[in-house]
């Protein structure tokens, strides 16, 4: 056991932090869903002592006016929940806002819960949000705690309890810890980088595989996504994260015309999970994944699994990597077949000039 600790069977059983954390809540121009998640803060069975949150500058003055309509949203709800409001001077985007503001809130607190302005919380989130932090402060090895749910492959019938250890991450609705954040070096310049090297270098299981292919498109495409980075910097340590077995937060953002992703209709696995009554209290035994969880994929499974991928292609760096470390007939096979299937898409970005 990670410390020598005793680790508790329930949350019930788990005291509240002496000093409760603050929520850590971006927002920038979609005033109509941010209230829907202030609404479900103003209805928390323990409610937060501060929101700390973090709005975006503007980019044109259309956003302007948006804006400004989310500031005073805000100002409005502080008669609720104490609001301590951060403005940007100017629009860092939606990578560098948030990374920026974890280590802002990481100078003066020592956890926090992380709420994004489309994420509606149910009324027990905050209270398991702040036990579970509690539960797992000395346990070094847990990295993020999450109260969304997406379980991989048919590991769902092997969890008993309501809370299973993962080494994915999941943002909407998230907590961690001071040290954890600082232990990976979390920071803007940090946000295109990849500890493994490459994408097709993350060791793959059922849970890493949608890591990999959303890293892969960060790679070609040359852009960011702080929940990957920071999923890939944890992973490289060895962390992991507490996961419910049932979401009890509710995501509404997706189809909206403000939103930077996930732009349309929502698919059916989004909120899937989700119980408006759930109250999570059962914590797993140990901080051992489940053996189906962290079992490697085999060349042929990772191949495949990439395959699957629509436009998603390998390089021949790519290619001689998978050859040498996944030795035998099926694999090779089955990578190069996926190289050659997708060489058109190759040699046309190569021929344009883009990255392959």
């Amino acid at each position: 056991m990670a410390n020598g600790e005793h680790l508790p069977a329930t949350l019930d059983e788990v005291s509240l932090p002496q000093v409760l954390p603050p929520i850590l809540l971006p927002a920038f121009t979609r005033a109509d869903l941010l209230k829907q998640v202030l609404d479900g803060l103003a209805q928390q069975s323990l409610r937060p002592p501060m929101i700390i949150a973090v709005v975006d500058g503007p980019r044109n003055e259309r956003e302007q006016a948006l804006v400004e309509e989310t500031v005073q949203l805000l100002k409005d709800f502080s008669a609720i929940i104490p609001v301590e409001l951060v403005r940007r001077s100017h629009n860092l985007g939606c990578d560098k806002n948030i990374v920026t503001a974890f280590n802002e809130t990481f100078q003066t607190h020592d956890s926090l819960v992380y709420l994004e302005d489309d994420i509606v919380p149910n009324p027990c989130f905050y209270d398991r949000m702040c036990r579970l932090l509690a539960a797992y402060k000395n346990q070094k090895q847990v990295f993020s705690i999450s109260a969304y749910s997406s379980i991989a492959g048919n590991a769902k019938d092997q969890i008993k309890a309501d809370f299973f250890t993962s080494h994915r991450v999941f943002s909407w609705g998230y907590a961690t810890w001071a040290d954890r954040w600082h232990d990976i070096a979390m920071n803007t310049d940090k946000l295109y980088s990849n500890p493994f090297g490459a994408f097709y270098k993350i060791p793959p299981t059922i849970e890493t595989q949608a890591t990999i292919i959303n890293q892969f498109w960060l790679e070609k495409q040359h852009t960011t996504d702080w929940v990957i980075t920071m999923t890939l910097e944890a992973l490289h340590q060895n962390r992991i994260h507490i996961i419910p077995k049932v979401s009890f937060v509710y995501n509404i953002g997706f189809g909206h015309p403000e939103s930077k992703t996930y732009r349309g209709k929502e698919e059916a696995w989004v909120n899937a999970g989700y119980d408006p009554e759930a109250c999570p209290n059962t914590l797993p035994p140990s901080l051992e994944l489940l053996d189906c969880l962290q079992a490697p994929l085999t060349g042929s499974q990772l191949i495949q699994r990439l395959g699957r991928q629509k436009g998603l292609w390998l390089s021949p760096s790519a290619v001689l990597y998978l050859l040498q470390h996944y030795p035998g007939w099926s694999s090779w096979v089955s990578c190069l077949q996926l190289f050659t299937t997708r060489l058109p898409l190759l040699l046309k970005r190569w021929r344009s000039g883009q990255p392959i």
